[in-house]
């Protein structure tokens, strides 16, 4: 039997533990395969007689099975020859825990290893299986299912990696419940009853792709609604739906931090009374439960996977609001039916359209949430990290990228011998990030201030991957400075040493070059798929690759990490930096100049004598980030080329000649790559600029524009700030027209300062702001204008908003602080109140944009613009001398002289 492994655990079966592998097989049905014989261990290092110790520890504990002396590498450094080590196998998996600090306190133990892996994770890197991997089973004997939740049970004690590319018929369920306000406030589950919960399916239940169950009779519904009169039998309906519709994905949005809690405490409260509910949802017959970790909810369902859509939107989306409402509306432009808090006990209470009404909205709720689920492909990116690491996909999407690195790290430790070290303890953590303070970061070049045209962006491919595999970058062969010949190892600028690889390839060299090559393969598979299953399963893991390419250097700087080397991470960014800083030197001094001739591009000493129809390309480089650098084209006299002297297909001549040359004095496989030509570039400061770029495609020049560090879409600006910034961005970069961008601001903030409520409906929409609703209002330190927001809104109805939402707020017009000038907007609109318009322009507006146009030396008094008030801006005699200036401003992107500047900012803008 061929199966796709979806979850993994064990239990004991006379007195040892078996593991349970849980997954869905090729033919589309539920499997549990029991897999006996593996047993738990862990390592440890001593001094003195290793036999006798062994002796002591078996001797003293009584859960130890075996005792054996092992030849073992150290977790970290190069060393020469193994250690000898003692393996502790126990009988259960529980004792390990039980008796690690026990052993460590022994006379004579240095250290011990690996005492804090998961036996199911022991399991599954021991074997070499991996989370929605495929397995194919030996059945050795069928299985009595007993409490087993499966179509098929198995025992086997052979099982085979299969190599399979598609995923396994996969079902999904959403569900989501609906409980009625407790005295006009939120719901508590100790009073209040669930009167609702509906389901999505994928593919259908019984012929039906949604259900809704209802606390009451209800007239005029379809078969898909299910009527109950007692709460306990409509919740043993919904745990039997479950059970029998067996799904592999259940999902919801935000069910692990209100709908899962709800039901299992109200389960509890009603079985308290004798209601006889049995929550039973595991493939293990398991009861549904969950576990508070300080602010974060779990929930873990054995041989299924527990997918909240609300975190996985909030990590890949940025959304001003993360409503389901408005979610859906942005991201599926569907609506979601709303029924409001204060109006649920009234559409209860009816017996007619408004029940009906009522039911519907529950209905969506569960559609919209399994269609973000399916339509997002949210679930895509962590089936592939999870194939590709090896991590359970539970632990892929409620877990981090520390898992999946140590998992791989774990995994090739185990091959060549190697023991792993066990997690920090907080001391050894706190003093990690002490010592963190050290660690220095890429490198940065100064920005040519500016707005410039004809730039070519090269860009380092995968760069810290590639300098830990070019300089054998690893915790396996960092050596202690002085310890080595010169001739033998590889010193960073940060002084940093590290074995060659003639003399020992690194680990984590050898698993960045294979998922490098991984990633290429599959991008080369990619074109060739015809099937559009296989294609989405191949892009969701050549992105898996990258993700986890890009984690290695992360990781060895974390502090919490099993392996923690700061020599190894300030080695990369030293490289890092100095790579920057000798591609600078290559292009400015080595090359300097490029000639184009006959669709080529030659070095002058290659070109020779420079002929009519040659063109002459002059370079600098206008700034550089990390494993960026942006290289300015101009003509041989230092002067920007007009618009059609120069072309896509010239900087894809000068970009990929400038990126060969430097690749060739780069160790492999380290190389820099024509990534994309900018038409414009404004450079404003440091990490903040944006572009116009064209990026080469297989159809010719795709082209977007490109912010970073410049406040277009920050959560903390309104719309209207976000609109303004890309509309600014589009006529300075596609246009060249600053005298554009500042009337453009201009008429923006006179429609504010002159602002009406009812009128300008849509101005106040894009004024809307929004924070989150974190936690309970005595929980901040400080007044913040969401909470004021908060306190009106359950003063008015009684209902407090739920702790998760982004509330939106306007600041009205008024005195006091603006904190206790927020409002709701709906509130506004009904009662016409007036907003504070200056709070607006001069705290959301102004600022972001004159920090771009501030380049062009435009101040915020030219953009502070009133029609309703004659001054000095509205007389405007326009020169040519200030006509010129906006011209070559526009065209060089050359900052005024003081001189102009202060005619400038006088009247240029006014015209």
């Amino acid at each position: 039997m061929n199966f796709q492994i979806l979850d993994a655990d064990y239990f004991r079966e006379n007195e040892r533990p078996v593991v349970r592998l849980f997954g869905r097989s090729d033919n589309g049905e539920s499997v549990c395969c029991l897999v006996p014989g593996f047993e738990p261990y862990f390592y440890l290092s001593a001094s003195g007689d290793l036999k006798k110790l062994g002796q002591e520890i078996k001797e003293r504990f009584d859960v130890v099975k075996d005792i054996e002396v092992v030849e073992r590498f150290e977790p970290i450094g190069y060393q020469e020859t193994k250690q000898p080590m003692l393996k502790v196998t126990t009988f259960d998996p529980r004792n390990v825990p039980e008796i690690r600090d026990e052993v460590a306190g022994m006379i004579g133990v240095r250290e011990i290893y690996e005492t804090d892996i998961l036996f199911r994770n022991r399991f599954l890197i021991d074997k070499g299986f991996k989370g929605m991997g495929w397995v194919s089973a030996e059945d050795d004997a069928d299985v009595a299912k007993g409490d087993l939740l499966c179509d098929h049970a198995v025992r086997s004690s052979e099982l085979t990696e299969v190599d399979r590319i598609a995923n396994s018929p996969l079902k999904y369920m959403a569900f989501d419940i609906e409980c009625l306000p407790h005295d006009g406030g939120m719901p508590t589950p100790d009073v209040s009853p669930i009167i609702m919960v509906s389901f999505a399916f994928e593919p259908a239940y019984n012929g039906h792709s949604t259900i809704v169950l209802v606390k009451k009779e209800v007239e005029g519904v379809d078969d898909d609604v299910e009527m109950f009169t007692k709460e306990s039998d409509l919740l043993n309906r919904f745990f039997e739906i479950i059970t029998e519709y067996d799904p592999d994905v259940i999902t919801g949005y935000n069910i692990n931090d209100f709908d899962v809690p709800y039901i299992v405490d109200r389960v509890n409260v009603l079985n308290e009374s004798g209601a006889g509910i049995k929550p039973i949802v595991g493939r293990d017959s398991r009861n549904l439960s969950y576990r508070k970790i300080i602010s974060r909810t779990m929930v873990s369902i054995p041989g299924r996977v527990v997918v909240d859509a609300l975190p996985l939107i909030r990590q890949q989306f940025s959304l001003k609001r993360y409503t389901l409402r408005n979610v859906s509306k942005e991201l599926l432009d569907r609506e979601k039916l709303d029924v409001a808090p204060a109006d649920m006990q009234e559409h209860w209470n009816d017996n007619g359209e408004k029940i009906r009404k009522f039911v519907d909205y529950a209905r969506r709720d569960s559609e919209l949430a399994l269609e973000l689920l399916l339509e997002l492909k949210l679930l895509d990116k962590y089936i592939a990290l999870s194939r590709v690491s090896g991590v359970l996909l539970q632990d892929t999407v409620s877990g981090g990228q520390t898992n999946m690195v140590e998992h791989i790290l774990m995994t090739e430790f185990g091959k060549q011998g190697r023991v792993m070290s066990t997690k920090p303890d907080d001391e050894t953590s706190a003093y990690r990030r002490k010592q963190n303070e050290s660690l220095k970061g890429g490198a940065v070049l100064e920005p040519e201030k500016g707005l410039h045209e004809n730039v070519i962006v090269l860009d380092y491919k995968s760069l810290y991957p590639t300098i830990m595999m070019a300089h054998n970058l690893c915790y396996t062969t960092v050596v202690k400075p002085g310890s080595y010949p010169e001739d033998d190892i590889i010193r960073s600028p940060s002084k940093g040493e590290f074995v060659k690889p003639d003399i020992f390839k690194g680990v984590v060299p050898s698993v960045l070059e294979y998922l490098l090559d991984q990633r290429v393969k599959t991008k080369q598979l990619m074109k060739k798929a015809d099937d559009e299953g296989e294609y989405r399963v191949l892009d969701a893991t050549q992105l898996a690759l990258k993700i986890l390419l890009n984690s290695f250097y992360g990781y060895s700087g974390y502090a919490r990490a099993r392996l923690y080397s700061l020599q190894m991470a300030n080695s990369v960014t030293s490289i890092g930096r100095d790579n920057i800083a000798r591609t600078e030197d290559i292009v400015c001094n080595r090359i300097g100049t490029v000639v184009l001739r006959d669709n080529a591009a030659y070095l002058t000493d290659e070109a020779g004598d420079i002929g009519e129809g040659d063109k002459v390309v002059k370079l600098s480089v206008a700034y550089g980030d990390t494993d960026s650098v942006f290289v300015h084209c101009k003509k041989d006299c230092d002067e920007e080329f007009a618009e059609d002297e120069f072309s896509l297909e010239d900087s894809a001549l000068v970009g990929r000649k400038v990126a060969s040359i430097v690749t060739a004095s780069l160790p492999d496989p380290m190389e820099l790559e024509f990534e994309a030509a900018a038409k414009r570039v404004l450079l404003v400061a440091k990490k903040r600029y944006a572009q116009w770029l064209f990026e080469p495609t297989n159809d010719g020049w795709k082209d977007k524009i490109k912010v970073k560090g410049l406040e277009t879409v920050r959560r903390d600006w309104c719309e209207l700030t976000s609109k303004m910034l890309i509309r600014v961005l589009e006529l300075v970069l596609k246009e060249g027209d600053i005298d554009g961008s500042v009337h453009h601001v201009r008429e923006l903030v006179d429609r504010v300062r002159n602002l009406d409520v009812q009128k300008d409906a849509d101005i106040v929409e894009d004024l809307v702001l929004t924070k989150s609703f974190s936690k309970s209002p005595s929980s901040y330190k400080n007044k913040q204008p969401h909470l004021t927001v908060v306190e009106n809104i359950e003063r008015r109805t009684g209902v407090r908003p739920s702790i998760g939402e982004r509330i939106p707020f306007v600041i009205t017009a008024g005195k006091g602080l603006f904190v206790d000038r927020a409002e709701d907007p709906e509130y506004v609109r009904e009662h016409n109140i007036t907003l504070d318009v200056d709070y607006y322009i001069q705290k959301q507006m102004l600022p972001p944009v004159e920090r771009i146009l501030g380049v062009f030396g435009v101040d915020v008094a030219t953009l502070n613009h009133d029609s309703k008030q004659k001054g000095l801006f509205d007389f405007d005699t326009s020169s040519e001398e200030k006509v010129e200036t906006v011209k070559r401003v526009c065209r060089t992107g050359e900052q005024p002289s003081q001189q102009q500047d202060q005619k400038t900012q006088s009247s240029l803008f006014d015209f």
